[in-house]
């Protein structure tokens, strides 16, 4: 697929985004999974969701908690592959997408990027890959700390309303 932009011809690449363990449960690690052939995989620990969820509650605002951590998890990953600039995310929280979407493109800043929200199915590389990496029959390609999810929520409103994180 080509698509016009400034008079520049660029390729769009379909890129899929799939979790595997929900942010919300919070005694079991999250995987996200970007793929497209290639995959690329963080991990959120129980632990850092544990901390972010405390940090969450001591601020008031425990129902934040699971988008912005998620959008954390999913800036994270798309900073790691600069080159994309079309994105398919796997449909998680039904009827939050607007949501995830302003904040994720607040988190991105002026990344150039195209984000849609779909069901992928089982049968793509992110479900495929994410899940493998939940069960630990694959490594993830990197473990995140507390300090990088919270570096992305403070790029927000709300993240620089957070005190004590």
């Amino acid at each position: 697929m080509k698509k016009i932009i400034n008079k520049n011809i660029k390729e769009i690449k379909n890129y899929q985004i799939d979790q595997s363990g929900k942010i919300e449960q919070t005694n079991r690690t999250t995987i996200i999974c970007l793929a497209n052939g290639t995959s690329d995989t963080i991990e959120i620990s129980a632990k850092i969701k544990r901390q972010l969820l405390e940090i969450f509650r001591r601020n008031g605002q425990p129902r934040n908690f699971i988008l912005f951590s998620f959008c954390g998890g999913l800036s994270i990953i798309l900073k790691r592959n600069p080159s994309i600039n079309y994105v398919v995310i796997d449909r998680e929280y039904f009827g939050k997408e607007p949501v995830i979407k302003e904040i994720l493109l607040e988190m991105l800043g002026k990344k150039q990027i195209e984000i849609h929200f779909s069901l992928i199915g089982r049968k793509v590389n992110a479900h495929k890959n994410g899940y493998l990496t939940f069960i630990k029959k694959l490594k993830p390609k990197k473990k995140t700390k507390l300090k990088d999810i919270l570096e992305e929520i403070k790029k927000t409103e709300v993240g620089k309303q957070l005190k004590d994180a």
